[in-house]
């Protein structure tokens, strides 16, 4: 029992200064690499990682409703993943210039507008590409930008994220600390909210259609655009595979007439679920769904998925 909770003790630290140690050595490896270096990393934890592959699999296959889903796809996304890890660990040791030289951008002029007009803005996006390297794009001179971010443990760990995460503007808030009372002032400070949104890791929750599945997904990007009227826009930024990337930005969720709050939620909630489909159907590889999203397609239990 004690070697047991030693070990639980000391995961934390040793998963931080893993961290710390990758960030070290991709600052010193060329961008260039990152293809190379992902396909090593990915593949082999494709190959050891059984339970991830049937969580990967089962998230990915409604994906793909005219039946052309393929095991290609799950193994790409365990490449997708670990380019997305390296160019993280990389963007440490990026200027905001460098990040701009490897990117384009669609309609992000939307997003800017929202500041413009001084409504301030809801960015809402699923686990899909890059998203640090969106963030990174966003030039703080035109908009402030804030995220909602989960706590990790140990604290040094959560604390390094939120200094890496400044170092191009980006104010980091802990999903454990009330946020909403934080995001609904960063609004009418008239700045940008980003918010990562096809997963629940809360209690305020609606079912929706995703994929012709139902799936429980988080109501706070709705009740923040009905508490303060600021534009959603659905957004991603993808890693494209040449290297670089390309940030997309979907036309504004309008709030529409108003019957109830948690009537009005859950719509909003649902356009936000069709959204997603959009942007996860461009690169279906890149949605870095490594937790269960559809319950029902997903049984740990279930011995037909065991060893597959």
């Amino acid at each position: 029992m004690e070697n047991r909770q030693l070990k639980l003790q000391l995961k934390p630290r040793a998963i931080f200064f893993i961290y710390r140690a990758s960030h070290q050595i991709s600052s010193k490896i060329p961008l260039t690499w990152a293809p190379a270096i992902a396909t090593i990393f990915g593949a082999i934890s494709y190959a050891v990682s059984a339970k991830k592959r049937r969580i990967v699999r089962a998230n990915l296959r409604p994906v793909f409703s005219d039946g052309a889903f393929h095991e290609r796809v799950v193994f790409m996304a365990f490449i997708s993943y670990a380019k997305f890890w390296f160019e993280t660990f990389k963007l440490g040791s990026m200027s905001k210039e460098n990040v701009r030289e490897m990117g384009r951008q669609e309609n992000l002029d939307l997003f800017y507008d929202a500041i413009k007009d001084g409504r301030g803005v809801i960015a809402v996006a699923p686990h899909l590409g890059n998203w640090d390297f969106g963030a990174a794009w966003i030039d703080e001179s035109r908009a402030i930008s804030n995220a909602v971010v989960e706590a990790l443990d140990p604290p040094e760990l959560f604390e390094w994220f939120v200094k890496f995460r400044s170092k191009f503007g980006l104010n980091a808030i802990a999903h454990d600390d009330n946020p909403m009372p934080k995001l609904i002032d960063a609004i009418r400070r008239n700045e940008a909210v980003a918010l990562v949104a096809d997963r629940a890791l809360g209690s305020a929750t609606v079912e929706v259609e995703f994929f012709s599945r139902r799936v429980a997904l988080p109501l706070g990007p709705a009740f923040l655009a009905l508490r303060t009227n600021a534009p959603l826009l659905p957004m991603a930024c993808f890693m494209e595979p040449k290297g670089g990337h390309v940030l997309r930005v979907l036309p504004e969720i309008h709030i529409g007439d108003r019957k109830g709050l948690k009537e009005d939620a859950a719509r909003i909630t649902q356009e936000i679920a069709r959204a997603f489909e959009v942007l996860i159907r461009i690169a279906p590889e890149q949605w870095h769904a490594f937790s269960p999203i559809f319950p029902e397609v997903f049984d740990e239990n279930d011995p037909s998925h065991h060893g597959r």
